[in-house]
Order: C-alpha cells, then sequence, then structure tokens
C-alpha cells in the first residue's frame, strides 16, 4: 500500500512538472520554428535532422518561459489560480527550478548542435524568459511585447537553421509578435484582480480596462494590416494566403476586438476572447507558412 501510494506521489509530480511546461504551447514553438524554416528554405536542403532540433530547441525555451513564469508568479497564483500545480502545492519550488535547468540544457545543447549562431539566439531567448518573469513582467505593455518578441523568435530562430533571415519569415515572425501581443494584452486584463493584489503593474492594473481594449483593438488592427499589406505581397501564392489568413487569422482577432468592445460582462468576453485566440493559433500558425 505505501509503495503504491509513493509510486502513486511520484506520478503526480511527473504530471505537474510537465504542466508547468503548457506541453500545448511547447508544441506550438516547435511548429512555430518548423514554420520559419520552411519559409526560409526547405529543411531537406539542410537536412531533417537540423530542422528537428530546431523544434526541439524551441520547445525548450517555451518550456522555460512557461516554468520560470509559474515560479514568478507563484503570489499572484495562489491568489487568482490555485489549481495551479506550484500553487497547489503539488509542485515544489526547487523541483520547479530543477525542471527549467533540464529544459535550458536541452535548449542550449541542441541549439549548440546547430552552430553558433544558433547557440546565441536561443541563449538569448532565454534570457528573455528571465528578464520577463523576474523584470518585465512588472511593466507596462513592455512585458507584454517581450513575450511576443520571444514567440516571434522561435519562428526566426527555425528560419535561421534553414536559410537565413529572409523577408518572408521576418513577416512571418511580426505577425505571431502583433497576435501574442494581443493574447498578453487580454491575458492581463483577465489577471487584473490577481496582478494588482499580488502588487504586480501591468496595462489592466495601472489603467482601467477601456484602456486595454483600445490596445488590444489597436494591436489588432496593426495584425490585419500586416497581413493585408504586407505578407499578400511577398506571399508566392497571395491569394491562397489570404483565403486561409482570413479565416485563420483576421476573422478570430477581429471577433475578438468586437466581443471586448461590445460586451459588459468583462470577466466572460476576455475569457471567450482567451479561448477564440487559443484556438486561432495553430491554423494561424499554418496560414503563415502559407507566405511560401
Amino acid at each position: 500500500m505505501a509503495h503504491s501510494a509513493s509510486h502513486l506521489g511520484t506520478v503526480n509530480r511527473l504530471t505537474a512538472a510537465c504542466r508547468i511546461t503548457r506541453p500545448i504551447t511547447c508544441l506550438l514553438a516547435a511548429l512555430s520554428a518548423a514554420c520559419g524554416g520552411t519559409l526560409a528554405g526547405h529543411p531537406a536542403a539542410t537536412g531533417w535532422g537540423r530542422d528537428a532540433l530546431s523544434m526541439v530547441s524551441m520547445a525548450g525555451v517555451m518550456g522555460v518561459a512557461n516554468a520560470v513564469n509559474d515560479i514568478a508568479d507563484l503570489p499572484a497564483d495562489r491568489i487568482g489560480k490555485p489549481w495551479r500545480p506550484m500553487a497547489s502545492g503539488q509542485l515544489g519550488v526547487r523541483t520547479a527550478w530543477s525542471v527549467v535547468l533540464a529544459l535550458a540544457l536541452l535548449t542550449m545543447t541542441t541549439a549548440a548542435a546547430l552552430g553558433p549562431t544558433q547557440t546565441l539566439f536561443a541563449g538569448a531567448l532565454l534570457l528573455l524568459d528571465l528578464a520577463y518573469s523576474y523584470r518585465l513582467k512588472d511593466t507596462v505593455l513592455v512585458g507584454n511585447l517581450v513575450v511576443g518578441v520571444v514567440c516571434g523568435g522561435t519562428l526566426l530562430f527555425g528560419a535561421s537553421v534553414t536559410g537565413g533571415l529572409t523577408l518572408r519569415p521576418c513577416v512571418a515572425a511580426g505577425t505571431v509578435l502583433l497576435f501574442v501581443l494581443g493574447y498578453e494584452i487580454v491575458k492581463t486584463l483577465q489577471d487584473s484582480a490577481a496582478d494588482g493584489e499580488a502588487g504586480f503593474r501591468t496595462l489592466a492594473t495601472v489603467f482601467r480596462p477601456e484602456v486595454s481594449v483600445g490596445a488590444y483593438a489597436a494591436v489588432a488592427a496593426a495584425l490585419c494590416l500586416a497581413v493585408l499589406a504586407v505578407g499578400a505581397p511577398v506571399s508566392s501564392a497571395p491569394s491562397l494566403f489570404l483565403v486561409c489568413a482570413a479565416p485563420f487569422l483576421i476573422a478570430p482577432v477581429c471577433l475578438c476586438a468586437w466581443i471586448l468592445w461590445t460586451s459588459p460582462d468583462r470577466d466572460a468576453s476576455t475569457a471567450r476572447v482567451l479561448l477564440i485566440l487559443r484556438l486561432a493559433w495553430f491554423p494561424g500558425l499554418f496560414s503563415l507558412a502559407l507566405l511560401k
């Protein structure tokens, strides 16, 4: 009986350790690197193994970002998200740091196998992860922008492996940055009560909710402009790109802006918007791959 309980406890800790990395966002980071590699060249030209290494490295970057953020956010999560692994006591801080170190080692090892440029690139993204959680999260918009830079950076990393930072992957990375920036603005709006109690300064805790809604609308407009005025002209198949980008990128972000602007129930509207954006993330990334 004691052995079974111990085994169950180990399984629970491993599950909790996995949960703080957010496996789905790690997968999206890996796919973002693959998208960048496809836009910059073709993985077959440099070897599929290198493309796989870039995907693993960027998944590690995102895992580190998520785990470190959970460690730094522990006081706020105890208030607003007590079900999370660390806030609920399922996982200790020491174990969480062990996960961070293991993922950082994985990231740097795979990046080093790709070359010195990729090693520096991956190291810079890891430093941004740490800077966000311990310095830049407690800012108005700067931290949100850094998260967008890291997510867009995963796409550029993949591009650097197969063909370099040409125009198409740069346009795609900029679009990812805008998408994630909008998502982060809405997320701080949802977390405003807990962040305020924990003492974080964000757009949503410093200003009225209408300011965050306006900021999201501005970012959504910039994303739509980037897709229509920049993305379509650089695509080799602009009609196909727009056919996919219209429902997968433009429509979701515009719908979210409308929901935030018109809904009187702020909690319900932010939850609905975050769900829509999460669902749009993968198909939106697929549409960006069509810039090729």
